[in-house]
């Protein structure tokens, strides 16, 4: 009987180990999704992901889409749908990116390993574990081409003693040009008008941009990138479209440093 009790209770416990393996994993945040670009981007090999990162990314989005859309049917003029809608639009940006970052670091990985390379695939998911067995094949079968055409074709030396005496003699001397002056003008307009682009481009990311005074204290207001906790006579550098949006709201109002 104390056998029998021992054993149903071994049983349970594997059970129990076995459940809590197959639990779904947490949902993505967007702290998460930022995290994953910013160490991506940074690292030229792939980086340690979640093995369900694409369908963690499609739910994140689907959740920013349904809290923008309640956002919407409730108050389309109001302060949480404007930085619902900025949210959303992030979560997409930075999706993208991440799959592009990634997929441009697979790609160069089968184009490795059909050249001999070894293959490391512990860090790929199974999408792009997929991606990477159908590009190494069309690698190698391209290599093969022209490998096999190699292999098969039979080299002759050609006979080119009847050409060599056909050519004329070259002479011992040649007179060379003097070479003109060289002109920085151009050069110098380049330089000016590269210089003149990376300022407009300085610009323009600048109007991005808008310091504020808060008039009032405000809920929790959802950011493209973060939530904002606003106070009364706080003074902040937001997006200039959700500023924009607190200053048509008469809750806040331009500041002059």
């Amino acid at each position: 009987m104390t056998l029998f009790r021992s054993t149903l209770a071994t049983i349970k416990y594997a059970h129990l180990i076995a459940v809590l393996m197959v639990q779904e994993p947490e949902p993505m945040r967007f702290e998460d999704l930022s995290s994953v670009y910013r160490v991506e981007s940074k690292s030229p090999a792939l980086s340690e992901v979640r093995k369900d990162l694409y369908r963690a990314m499609v739910q994140l989005y689907d959740k920013a889409q349904k809290d923008h859309d309640a956002a919407l049917a409730d108050d389309p003029d109001s302060i949480m749908c404007e930085g619902l809608s900025e949210r959303r639009k992030k979560v997409v940006s930075l999706s993208q990116k991440i799959v592009d970052l990634r997929m441009e670091k697979v790609m160069l990985m089968a184009l490795r390993t059909s050249m001999g390379a070894p293959a490391v695939l512990d860090k790929l998911t199974t999408e792009e574990r997929e991606y990477y067995a159908h590009i190494t094949a069309l690698s190698e079968k391209h290599r093969s081409l022209i490998l096999k055409d190699a292999k098969n074709r039979k080299y002759v030396i050609p006979d080119i003693s009847s050409a060599v005496a056909d050519v004329p003699a070259v002479p011992k001397t040649v007179d060379i040009p003097n070479e003109p002056a060289h002109d920085d003008t151009a050069g110098s307009l380049i330089e000016g008008a590269v210089m003149t682009d990376t300022a407009t481009q300085n610009a323009a990311t600048d109007d991005d941009f808008v310091v504020i005074r808060i008039l009032e204290d405000l809920p929790p207001i959802a950011g493209p990138e973060f939530d904002y906790d606003l106070k009364k006579e706080d003074v902040i550098r937001m997006p200039s479209a959700l500023a924009n949006t607190l200053i048509n709201h008469e809750k806040a109002v331009p500041f002059k440093l």
